[in-house]
């Protein structure tokens, strides 16, 4: 049996679905309602550079020129230090907003970047 990647489960409430590039965060528990859900879209490139940071979570660094040729140059799009930078901040922001701590991705000083894998659940299909 084949299995393909649907997606991430982030911090145990949100869902990083790949396809429809949205991170959903889903409460039951603490809630006035009984259920609640919050919806923040990814543009493409986001989405591209959160699954390619989670796809690559066990490595101890994942290396700036790695991301930045997987998410930007392999789409003919161009990249630099500084757009990476912007990038990670701006998914930050949108990780934060469904309640992601920002330190999910770590800056590891002149190398690179590095995801706490114990906050990350991988979702398969068949």
């Amino acid at each position: 049996m084949s299995y393909r990647t649907y997606g991430f489960i982030l911090n145990s409430n949100v869902l990083f679905n790949i396809s429809n590039r949205k991170l959903i965060l889903y409460q039951e528990e603490g809630s006035a309602l009984p259920f609640s859900i919050k919806i923040v879209s990814l543009n493409d490139t986001q989405s591209r550079l959160l699954s390619f940071l989670l796809h690559n979570r066990s490595d101890d660094i994942i290396d700036k020129d790695t991301i930045m040729k997987n998410v930007w140059d392999d789409f003919s799009l161009s990249s630099s230090s500084q757009r990476l930078w912007q990038s990670i901040n701006d998914l930050r922001k949108k990780l934060s907003a469904v309640g992601v701590e920002e330190d999910i991705i770590i800056n590891v000083h002149g190398s690179g970047y590095r995801i706490d894998e114990s906050k990350v659940l991988l979702l398969h299909i068949s």
